[in-house]
């Protein structure tokens, strides 16, 4: 073997020697960017995949992410003249070839997991697997090994505190597996000087998780600037404040309704909330309008109400009841304003304070994260996100309008 990584130009450095050492069935290797976990993963599948009549997949969250422990793979088995036949899928397709060992070798994408069905392996390789659905390892990967007692090599950067993490803390304790964790300067190839720059310009928890190999779990959150020492207190409407409302709109699902008003230094305050399951539109909107009063400082006007815009029929209710609704512009990239909103000032405070009463939007904020699975453009997982959906109508709102908003006074 070593005789065969000359030949391919892989001198191993001494974190992937340490990776190639391990001797147990299931590998798993958590690196930071570049410390080389894809040839080393790729290669430490060589014996496997030159085998007599040997079945393997690389499995990544696509087809793209695949190819390189692909093309590692299959310029081995070319070297020593190994190969057969093969089909390149290329960034779009599957990739396949066969051994003249009688062995067969696939690329394969998770995207469709029904496709990952059916087949017995004696080896798999998961590319990036901290992005692929638990759902597909558990269901669909991990069972295709148990008929020929195959192989499994793991490697992937983190991605905050997600079900590579559980697993990894897992493994600790079962015998067949190797959990072996990297940084990227442990390849001693990377100019400490890029990582340096990289350590200067990332945020900490960032740069931790994509250079220190480290599973952090502010990493993974939609907001990780949320702090609730620095962003939560108790709060009162600023007198003379225009306080204005985002709502998102449910019915089995929460509707939510927060309350919001600029202070004198221009900071959001976010000042309550209204969370209710199975309301019909004339409930809701008597409370917003209790709460509406219960708001009522010297001076303050009401706003506007910035709306789920798929909730057409309850806004034109909401005017009903006499209510300046109107449907929130979703492209304005809510999540980045209310980020920025929460970032500290020159002063040390942030943009963006929650009074310390607005629990469901607390909770949230803890646990909105970015949905595991892989694809074209990150998205947050749905589900307990109402509040959050609410803020950032209300923050895009309240971010473009020129000027107060004269409504019908409070008090």
């Amino acid at each position: 073997m070593n005789d065969l990584w000359r030949n391919l130009g892989y001198e191993p450095h001494a974190g992937q020697h340490e990776f190639h050492a391990a001797d147990r069935r299931f590998k798993l290797l958590i690196a930071g960017a570049r410390f080389g976990k894809s040839m080393a993963s790729a290669l430490e599948m060589l014996p496997e995949a030159t085998a007599m009549r040997a079945r393997g997949w690389i499995v990544a969250p696509s087809y793209a992410l695949a190819r390189p422990e692909y093309r590692y793979l299959r310029d081995a088995l070319a070297l020593g003249g190994l190969i057969l036949g093969q089909a390149e899928g290329g960034r779009d397709g599957a990739s396949r070839l066969h051994t003249r060992a009688g062995g067969e070798l696939w690329a394969l994408s998770a995207g469709r997991p029904e496709g990952l069905l059916g087949e017995e392996l004696d080896w798999l390789l998961l590319c990036e697997a901290a992005h692929l659905d638990r759902q597909v390892f558990e269901r669909y990967l991990r069972p295709r090994l148990g008929t020929r007692l195959g192989r499994l090599v793991a490697a992937t950067t983190p991605r905050g505190s997600n079900w590579m993490h559980e697993l990894f803390l897992r493994v600790a304790e079962l015998g067949d597996w190797q959990r072996l964790r990297f940084a990227t300067w442990d390849n001693p190839r990377i100019e400490r000087q890029e990582i340096d720059s990289a350590r200067q310009l990332l945020p900490p928890e960032v740069f931790d998780e994509q250079y220190g190999g480290e599973f952090t779990a502010r990493a993974g959150r939609v907001y990780p600037e949320f702090n609730p020492a620095l962003h939560v207190a108790t709060l009162a409407a600023p007198p003379g404040s225009v306080i204005d409302r985002g709502i998102d709109f449910g019915f089995t699902s929460p509707t939510a309704c927060l309350w919001l008003a600029r202070d004198a230094q221009d900071r959001l305050l976010v000042l309550a909330e209204l969370y209710r399951h199975g309301q019909v539109i004339e409930e809701l909107a008597h409370e917003i309008a209790a709460i509406d009063t219960a708001l009522a400082a010297p001076g303050c006007v009401a706003g506007r109400a910035y709306c789920d815009p798929a909730g057409a029929i309850q806004i034109a209710s909401l005017r009903r009841h006499m209510l300046d609704a109107v449907a929130a512009d979703n492209r304005l990239g809510g999540i980045d304003l209310v980020r920025a909103a929460l970032r500290p000032r020159a002063d040390g405070r942030p943009g963006l304070m929650v009074d310390r009463r607005c629990v469901n939007l607390l909770r949230e904020f803890e646990g909105y994260r970015w949905a595991q699975s892989a694809g074209d453009a990150a998205r947050p997982e749905k589900g307990n996100d109402h509040c959050l959906d609410a803020l950032r109508y209300a923050v895009a709102g309240m971010t473009v309008t020129v000027g107060w908003q004269q409504g019908p006074r409070l008090c």
